[in-house]
Parts: structure tokens; sequence; C-alpha cells
């Protein structure tokens, strides 16, 4: 069996261009859920606004052709709704005010859809929705009104179906009272088309960012393989990213700046001093640890600057800041500058490192070199010829100082640290000072070999309080005592000097700074090396006291050697030992009965106070 059919058929051409097209319900259902798949189910909201509202304005026109009233346009609106067939019925109420002229004042506009085909589809492929759905039906009133009305009207859905509300109920009132509102996000969506434009606008200026990035990091690290200093490179940051750029340390001294003049640097400078003084409470201003970082980016701003800052770290220790300076106060946000900050700071960390390693190799080279000094290994020449290495003129008068510190609680780990620390502190300390000395370590002390050109213009004990000022003030959680030689002329006799150094220090009771020198016949009696003698008379004039290594022996010899430095007062005597007067009573008693000696006798507490003196200095008792 075959069926053939051959026929033309056509519709009588019309001039209307704008031809209608029929679609059912369910078609444009899934057009709605095709273009929630593509574009998203949020982004659909402006499409089919925007859709409904050229159906609208479309039929306004339509309806526009005849010399219709205002009243006549607003009624046929709904029966045009209906028609297309998006709902089965309206309840519309409209109030329109005009002025003498008969010009519209205000339009506004409230009703109900009856079986809205949007909602019904919607619930049918969506499910119920959090939000209103009917957007096809809000932009085709919106449209249609403000068509016939020649201004720009809005419809809003207040109820609707597809959220699981009874009825799909709107509101039509001008754009300008739903913006005080804050109403209209939903339809002021920017076009896919534009965003993604804008999408990839930005992530092309994102590349030519990273490129930019990518080049900086380039070349900071060409300058610091080629041995760059912090000032080139600060200046190379300047050229680059063309803002003004200072390098601070710890305590925040100027280490190096790029990109203002001296005079704007230095009214800068000023302007942050004033602001860290009046904020020194802050957390940010007050003087870290070395081994704590307090942030990764920080922003500090004053009347006239704004700074951006990041810490430089060596090692795992704060030692600066890299700062960005903007004078501009109003210039934003700062994440990609702090980029580049970043990759500055680690620059400079690098470089930093490198003069790190390169000062405390030679200062521990030179620390070496006073330990075989002392050790009496080396001949005069060798000594003369090396020292000239080191920019020193060994053939000056010297003075050798041992410094003793002590934490008042501390473990084996925290006390090997410390020993680093003071020893680089100690390093960084004369060097700015420009003090050439030499630094080494033994036994737990610093030992410092100093030259009389060092301190032109001071005293050996001015230098040496000015020093300790200092670690007290980096290190206030421990104890700085030190004891200091008589003036060396020769060299070779550098070990006779330390040994002088070594007694001053075990005589520092009560004090911070003892010189050799001012040890009196102790001095003379311990340099003369009559060691056995002292320990004779010793042992003859204290008798049963002359037991160091009895603990309760050594409280007695305590207590009898502050009694004597005392003169014999027990009031200052007890509160130096914390004791009680019947307790230090009882104690001067039983002390005169082992010694069988008057301690009120001058000659004998002299001879006494002599003998305990030299036993410390020769470091048999110790008494702290």
């Amino acid at each position: 069996m075959k069926i053939k059919i051959s026929e033309d058929s056509y519709k009588a051409r019309t001039n209307d261009s704008d031809r209608k097209l029929l679609a059912s319900a369910s078609a444009f259902g899934i057009l709605r859920q095709q273009l929630a798949e593509y574009i998203g189910i949020e982004r659909i909201k402006a499409f089919l606004f925007h859709f409904g509202w050229q159906m609208g304005a479309a039929d306004a026109h339509e309806a526009m052709k005849t010399d219709a009233s205002l009243e006549y346009l607003i009624k046929q609106g709904p029966i045009f709704h209906i028609t297309n067939g998006h709902i089965s019925g309206m309840k519309h109420d409209c109030e329109v005010k005009l002025d003498e002229q008969k010009n519209i004042v205000t339009i506004l506009g409230k009703g109900i859809w009856v079986d809205s085909y949007e909602a019904a589809q919607h619930i049918k492929l969506h499910g119920i929705s959090k939000y209103p759905v009917c957007h096809t039906l809000t932009g085709y009133a919106s449209g249609y009104m403000s068509t016939i009305s020649g201004q720009s009207l809005l419809a809003k859905e207040l109820t609707c179906v597809g959220m699981g509300d009874h009825v799909c109920s709107w509101e039509v009132k001008p754009q300008e009272e739903w913006e005080k509102e804050n109403g209209l996000a939903s339809y002021n969506e920017i076009p896919i088309v534009k965003e993604l434009e804008y999408t990839y606008e930005q992530l092309l200026e994102q590349q030519n960012f990273v490129t930019r990035l990518a080049s900086f990091q380039k070349k900071l690290t060409e300058e610091v393989s080629n041995g760059s200093n912090l000032q080139e490179i600060a200046d190379l940051v300047y050229d680059n990213v063309k803002i003004p750029i200072l390098i601070e340390d710890i305590d925040h001294r100027t280490i190096s700046y790029s990109g203002i003049s001296e005079e704007k640097y230095l009214e800068l400078k000023k302007d942050m001093e004033n602001y860290i003084n009046e904020n020194a409470s802050m957390k940010f201003f007050q003087r870290k640890e070395k081994q704590r970082l307090p942030f990764r980016k920080k922003t500090v701003k004053t009347t006239i600057q704004e700074r951006l800052i990041t810490p430089i770290l060596v090692q795992k220790e704060l030692i600066g800041y890299c700062e960005f300076i903007y004078q501009d106060l109003q210039c934003g946000q700062h994440e990609e500058d702090y980029l580049f900050l970043d990759r500055f700071a680690n620059a400079a960390s690098l470089i930093l490192l490198n003069e790190k390693t390169s000062f405390t190799s030679f200062e521990r080279m030179k620390g070496s070199f006073l330990e075989q000094i002392l050790d009496g290994r080396l001949p005069i020449n060798e000594i003369t010829k090396r020292g000239k290495y080191t920019g020193l003129d060994l053939g000056l008068p010297y003075y050798i100082t041992v410094m003793e510190y002590k934490r008042t609680e501390s473990t084996i780990e925290e006390e090997f640290l410390l020993h680093e620390q003071i020893f680089e502190s100690t390093f960084h300390y004369f060097n700015e000072m420009k003090h050439n000395v030499l630094v080494s370590q033994r036994d737990g002390k610093m030992i410092l070999f100093i030259t009389n050109e060092t301190f032109k213009n001071k005293t050996i004990i001015s230098l040496i309080e000015d020093y300790r000022n200092y670690m007290v003030l980096k290190y206030p959680n421990n104890q700085f005592k030190f004891g200091i030689s008589n003036l060396g002329v020769d060299i070779t006799s550098a070990s006779k000097n330390y040994e002088e150094a070594i007694i001053a220090l075990r005589l520092t009771i009560g004090k911070e700074i003892v010189p050799f020198k001012t040890l009196g016949i102790v001095g003379v009696l311990i340099n003369s090396n009559n060691i056995n003698g002292i320990r004779m008379i010793a042992e003859q004039e204290l008798g049963p006291l002359y037991n160091t290594g009895d603990l309760k022996t050594v409280e007695l010899l305590k207590t009898l050697y502050i009694f004597l430095l005392n003169g014999g007062k027990l009031e200052q005597t007890m509160n130096d030992l914390a004791l009680s007067m019947s307790g230090l009573r009882h104690r001067i008693k039983k002390i005169e009965s082992l010694l069988e000696k008057d301690l009120r006798d001058p000659n004998e507490s002299h001879q006494l106070i002599l003998i305990i003196k030299s036993l410390i200095a020769l470091g048999e008792l110790n008494i702290e």
C-alpha cells in the first residue's frame, strides 16, 4: 500500500511582520528547563523577565494602534494575557491619578493571576521554589503597562503558587518606588554575555598581573644571585611597582628606602614615630622577640600616610619589616601590592641571611683566633700577622673582659639557644658601635678582647656599662656580670689577663661590673700564685669552716662573709640573707664558737674577709 500527497498550502500574506507563534505550556516548560541547565536557575530570572517584557510591549503597541482611552488599554491587558495562554483568569485592581492636564501622576495596580503556566511548569520540572517563579508574567505586565502609560512601571510577584502559596498575587508601581525598597535585584542582573565578557576581561587582567608578577620575581632572583645589596633591590622594586618602599629592622630603625626624597622620608618617619609613641600600648608596636611572628600582613594608617607592612624572616627569626608607603589615603585595597611586597621581603631575607652568614662566620673565625691566643698556641709573629686580617693592631694595650650570663629559669635547649643569641647580639652590638673586638666563649662565659683604640673617648668601665645596658634591655630575664682585667701591654700575656678577668668576675657579689684593679691585696695575692699559701692560711684560720664541699658549712661561710662585708651590722645582714634576727644571732654565735674568734675585732674580721675573698677568687668557694 502506498500513500502519496502532493499539494501546496499557503496563508495569505499580510503587512503584519509581528507573526504570532503557537506553543504549548509544556514547550515553554522545556525551554525553561533547558535554560536552567545551561545558565543556571538563578540566572533565568532576568532572561525570562525581559522576554516577557518584549511580549507585553509588543501587545501594547498593537492595542495602541487605535485611539482607545487609557482605561480601555488597561482593561485590555488581562485579556491579552489570557489570550496568550499565560493564565486562565485574573483579578485586577488599578488606580490611576491624573493632573489637571490629564497627564498621569501615578499608577498603582494589584491583582491575582489564576492558573499561571509558569508556576505549574516549574513545580512539574523543578519542584517547589524558595522564590516567586512567574518571571515571564511579571515581565509581560511590566512591559505592557510601561508602554501604554509612557512611564517606567514594574510588576513584582508577592506570593506565588510555585512557592507553595495558594495564589499568584502581584503589584505594579513606578520603578523608583521599587528602588526605594531595594526590590529590583532580580531584574538588574547583567546579561550572561556581558558577564562572560567581564569574566574574560578579569581573567585577561589576572593573566597580565601573573605575568608581571613572574617577571618581577625573575628580576629579584637575578639581582639576589648577582650579589646586589638591599638598596639596589629596593630601587629595583620601586622602578617596577612605582610605590615608595622602606626597610626597617626589628626596632623600626631604617635600613634603606627608595622612591621618596630625603626630606619627604624624614617627614614621614617623624609622623610614624609620633604615631608609634601615641599607640605604644598596641601589641603591634611592642618590641617583639625574634622567635615570634606577630603578623603576615599589616596596614597602618596615620593622617598623612598609609603603610602596608610585612615581616622579614631569617631562619624563622623576625629581624625586620618591608613596607610600602602610600601618601594617597584613598588608594583602597592592596591585595596585589602585597604579593609584590611579600616577594621583596623574601628577597630581602635571602640577602640578610647571606650577610648574616658571612658576618657570623668572620666573627667566629676571630673568636677562634682569640682562643688560640689565650691558649698560647701561636708565636708572636703569627699573632701579629693574623691580627692584621681581623683589622686589629695587637701591639696596642688591651683589656680582657669576661661576661657571665644566667637565666632565672631555663631548659637545656633554652640555655643553648641563649648562648647563640647572646653571641650574635654581641657581634652586632659592637659592629653597630663600630668597635672592632674579638669575641669568644669559654666555659659558658663570653670573652671580649678590647684594644685601647676601641674606646678613645671612654673608659673601659663606661664601655662595658653601655654594653651591659644594651644586653639587659634585649634580654630582660637574664642576669649579666662582668670581670675586667688590668690593662695588658703584651699580647703573649693575654692568658694572664684572662685569669685576672675571671678572678674579678668571681668577686662580683652584689655588683655587676668588677675591674681586677679594685680587688686590692686579694688581687695581688692571687696574682702572685700563692695558692698553696692561701689554702694553708684558710685551713688554719677557718678551722672547721674550711670545708667547702659541705652545704651547711658553705651557708655559714656565706653568713660570715656578708656579715663582715656589712661591717658587723646585724640588721643589714639580716635583710641581705633574708633571715630573722634571732636566726642571724644564732648563726653568728655558732660561727664565733667554731672559729674561737671575736668577729667584732677589726684585725680578725679584716683577715677573715681577705681569706674568704681569696677562696672565692680561686674558685674554691661559691656563695652566690
